[in-house]
């Protein structure tokens, strides 16, 4: 599990850095837009592309950290059975749906690939360049979710969260 920590760790860094990547090219583009009146073709479009991998790249590693948003103020308010018994829900339920996002986009990206479809924009690219990142980004969510799961099971139960503890 230590390479996939590494990975998902990767996957943070990626994308922090793909996030500098947007910034720049929107401000790029603002400087060719409004200083060399001069529009600059399929800014947006690597923008969006670039938005979903930040989004899926950095999703399992704050999955990882326990960082996503959760209701606190129930988990703060029951006992700890129940807490263990909705946090054990949640990542089965977690892991089984983004398992079941994983296996259809496999088959979308095949599909795109097999088909050869583009995508008709400013700058026509492979349809799988935007799918590919779902199916590996739900994947590493997978996982993700069936280790909380896991460890939820061992422990028996889980600590109120850092918001209830006063």
């Amino acid at each position: 599990m230590r390479a996939f920590d590494r990975l998902v760790d990767l996957g943070g860094v990626l994308a922090a850095l793909l996030l500098v990547a947007v910034m720049l090219l929107t401000t790029i583009k603002v400087v060719f837009r409004y200083v060399l009146n001069v529009g600059l073709i399929g800014a947006d479009q690597i923008s969006g592309t670039l938005l979903l991998y930040i989004a899926l790249f950095g999703a399992a590693w704050v999955l990882r950290r326990n960082e996503h948003v959760t209701i606190d103020l129930l988990l703060g308010r029951v006992g700890a059975r129940t807490r263990w018994v909705l946090t054990l829900a949640s990542a089965t339920v977690g892991a089984a749906v983004c398992l079941v996002v994983t296996v259809f986009g496999v088959m979308e990206v095949v599909a795109s690939i097999r088909g050869g479809v583009n995508i008709p924009a400013e700058i026509e690219m492979p349809r799988a360049v935007n799918l590919i990142i779902i199916p590996v980004g739900f994947l590493f969510l997978t996982i993700q979710f069936v280790r909380q799961a896991l460890d939820a099971a061992k422990a028996g139960e889980v600590p109120p969260p850092p918001s209830a503890q006063v």
